[in-house]
């Protein structure tokens, strides 16, 4: 047998969480930090402050935005668009996402 399946076969019989004389050896989660966890991070502050502060602001007297699931009832940029009306929506959302490809 070799050194490295020594040492596969020994790490499969000892738990890194369990020191040599049964004591615990505690594991402690290291604090996230760097460039990309900050931005994420204010980014998701952004995200969930438009996402609940948009029913606050009105447009032509409406919400901005507003998902009402219980009243079956959406509103995008004050007009109000009811379950049946989905496919507007959709059509809408493909439109867009043409635009930005094709320009």
């Amino acid at each position: 047998m070799n050194q490295y399946e020594e040492q596969k076969e020994l790490s499969k019989q000892i738990q890194s969480t369990v020191g040599k004389d049964g004591s615990r050896n505690w594991v402690y989660p290291k604090k996230p930090s760097g460039k990309f966890y900050n931005r994420r991070t204010a980014f998701s502050i952004a995200l969930l402050t438009l996402l609940i502060g948009t029913p606050f602001v009105k447009w032509n007297g409406m919400p901005l935005f507003m998902f009402n699931i219980i009243e079956r009832k959406f509103i995008f940029f004050g007009a109000i668009f009811w379950p049946q009306d989905i496919y507007i929506i959709v059509i809408g959302f493909i439109t867009f996402i043409v635009f930005i490809v094709l320009f």
